[in-house]
């Protein structure tokens, strides 16, 4: 039984990494990589961790040291497509994007300190053991600072659902993709956190199956076409009415830029 799930894991994971790969070679070939430039970098330094990690098994020593040094790497990377997010989303609306940016990095601070100080008062080793030490705490720290990018992130996809913002093709669809992958990421991380041990197995079958079906979407929906095609999130309002929302948010876009420069 132990073995089948074993196998089941890695062929999980190989597909993984392939379908990283793809997302990869696809970004370069339809010189996306010029625009989403941290998302390719997130997705290249996967897949270089990934290529690391596949000849180990998750219990090994050596697995657990490649993991621990590569973790927070990948942090950051999270940290900066989210916020590569927000900035094209917001490109055309300065004065929203300038006071968003603010609460941007202060919700990142703050979670990050939160976690920080959690992570100094939980007793870890009770948790995983002291052959492991650094797991729980590593998760501890991913789901209290990530939560605060995964509220960012659904509040900017809010956002363009309401005032049907004008964005590119390839930007809604990654926007939208990349909303949903960072939010079950989160949950199946709590979900974690909450059961220990016994459920990693479970979490890192969900994570990497998760992982594939975006890949999926991001390799088959983006294309060269979807850079110059307009389009946005609709809710069956009529094009008068959102007209009208957009007057209101170039409104407040203004409203912002001369608060801004007094």
């Amino acid at each position: 039984m132990q073995h089948s799930l074993w196998m089941v894991e890695k062929v999980l994971w190989t597909l993984s990494v392939l379908g990283s790969a793809l997302v990869v070679w696809r970004l370069y070939s339809l010189d996306l990589h010029l625009t989403y430039r941290f998302f390719f970098l997130n997705m290249a330094l996967s897949v270089a961790r990934s290529l690391a990690l596949l000849p180990f098994g998750p219990r090994t020593p050596i697995y657990y040291k490649i993991w621990v040094s590569t973790e927070p790497i990948l942090w950051v990377s999270y940290i900066l497509v989210v916020y590569e997010l927000y900035s094209l989303v917001l490109k055309q609306y300065q004065g929203i994007y300038s006071l968003g940016r603010w609460f941007f990095f202060a919700a990142v601070a703050t979670s990050s300190i939160v976690a920080t100080l959690s992570v100094l008062t939980t007793n870890s080793t009770n948790a995983l053991g002291s052959s492991l030490p650094l797991i729980f705490p590593y998760v501890l720290f991913e789901r209290l600072a990530f939560t605060s990018l995964a509220i960012f992130l659904f509040l900017l996809l809010a956002l363009i659902a309401w005032f049907p913002v004008p964005l590119s093709r390839n930007l809604l669809i990654h926007g939208t993709i990349y909303t949903g992958y960072f939010f079950v990421n989160n949950v199946l991380m709590m979900f974690f956190h909450i059961r220990g041990p016994e459920a990693a197995s479970l979490v890192s079958d969900a994570r990497l199956s998760t992982a594939i079906v975006c890949y999926a979407c991001w390799i088959l929906r983006l294309s060269q076409n979807g850079e110059d095609r307009v389009t946005s999130l609709r809710l069956g309002r009529s094009p008068v009415e959102e007209r009208r929302m957009l007057v209101h948010l170039d409104t407040l876009n203004a409203t912002l830029l001369r608060s801004a420069r007094k």
